[in-house]
């Protein structure tokens, strides 16, 4: 139940209650043999000419209809007024109601303009680490390329009975060891766990020392300690 119902029957039954009493009164007024009460009529004091009554006030007598009439309009500025009052209560609630609702609207547009921007960021970012990672994927496809053919190479000299000088394959050592100085550990990493233990070795003992220790950190104990194991044979 909202405010305008509970003033409206709040108006509703003072109404009734000012209009039964109104009512009574008129009847014990105007015919109190209705309640058993027996009104004697009063005699009129007789006056002599030399007696003036100033005081005596000018009664007013009504008939049924006017009283009726009179009864309806108190009623009805009764009525009236507390309809008068109801609105202006109503329509305050109603301007702070809004003034309450156009608040929350500003909040929620302030808001709304901070994840908008927020998710601009986020997309923008999204995106630069897409190409980031496809950029990598694309280096580590053309270094794994890049060792299958040193493996083949390797292979082929090995078939025919040619060994690479020490000097050549330090050449190799070498240049890998700059490429992967400049990738990242983790898929270097995974490169070096597919490598001959010696040459795994040699390429780490080429690269900087700090990278190296990043590599070998990323590897599996097991691999570690055979590339290890490399260096003492």
């Amino acid at each position: 139940m909202n405010i305008k119902q509970v003033l409206l029957i709040l108006a509703i039954v003072l109404g009734s209650l000012i209009l039964i009493f109104l009512t009574l009164l008129g009847i014990y007024k105007f015919a109190p043999g209705i309640f058993g009460i027996k009104v004697e009529e009063e005699k009129a004091p007789q006056k002599t000419q030399e007696t003036v009554d100033y005081k005596s006030e000018p009664k007013v007598v009504l008939s049924k209809s006017e009283y009726d009439n009179w009864i309806q309009k108190s009623f009805n500025v009764f009525a009236i007024q507390n309809e008068n009052l109801f609105l202006t209560n109503y329509s305050k609630y109603l301007q702070d109601s809004l003034k309450k609702l156009n608040e929350t609207f500003q909040e929620t547009q302030k808001k709304l303009a901070f994840y908008e921007d927020s998710l601009s960021q986020m997309n923008k970012s999204l995106v630069e680490k897409v190409k980031e990672i496809r950029t990598f994927q694309q280096q580590v496809l053309q270094k794994e390329k890049e060792l299958a053919e040193i493996k083949s190479f390797i292979e082929k000299q090995q078939a025919s009975g040619k060994a690479l000088t020490d000097s050549a394959k330090q050449v190799v050592y070498n240049t890998f060891a700059k490429i992967y100085e400049n990738s990242d550990p983790k898929e270097v990493a995974k490169i070096i766990e597919l490598l001959d233990d010696r040459d795994a070795l040699a390429i780490l003992k080429s690269m900087n020392k700090k990278k190296a220790g990043k590599i070998i950190d990323m590897l599996k104990p097991e691999r570690s300690a055979q590339i290890l194991e490399a260096s003492f044979k």
